[in-house]
């Protein structure tokens, strides 16, 4: 199902791709392969973030989008529904969601 709300994707810098694969090494787990930092390093990988805004308050915060995907079920709803970091409310959505919500 594609998202009804966008994402922020940024590449990272060969440097911080090294570095990921560098501190995986050091800190996978045991039965985990070794990963090889030039060849990782090669690969086109992304940062992806959400920015989310509160409904309530207003409040507006970009958070990494993998902590919003492990906890949103797009079966439930169209867009991920949270709690606001500044007012304890439960209507922190996407922005461009936010916006939508307002105009009506």
């Amino acid at each position: 199902m594609p998202k009804s709300f966008s994402t922020i994707k940024r590449p990272l810098s060969l440097e911080e791709k090294r570095q990921r694969a560098i501190e995986y090494n050091r800190y996978k787990a045991p039965f985990e392969p070794v990963v090889n930092v030039e060849d990782f390093a090669k690969r086109e990988i992304f940062d992806e973030t959400i920015i989310l805004k509160c409904l309530h308050c207003g409040f507006q915060e970009e958070v990494d989008y993998e902590f919003i995907e492990e906890s949103w079920d797009p079966h439930d709803s169209d867009y991920p529904i949270a709690y606001c970091a500044k007012c304890d409310q439960p209507e922190v959505v996407p922005l461009d969601i936010y916006q939508k919500l307002k105009k009506q």
